[in-house]
């Protein structure tokens, strides 16, 4: 088994852009179940 190391360094920018959406889309849900949370608080008297 060889290792294409070119390929390997051109298939960073995929893998980093992936990752990136990964992590902006957990931000995205955990920002939307604060504004959930805000939003929706039961009310005390």
């Amino acid at each position: 088994m060889n290792l294409d190391f070119a390929a390997f360094v051109d298939s960073l920018q995929y893998m980093g852009k992936g990752m990136l959406g990964v992590f902006l889309v957990i931000i995205i849900i955990i920002l939307s179940i604060y504004l959930m949370n805000f939003i929706f608080k039961p009310r005390s008297k």
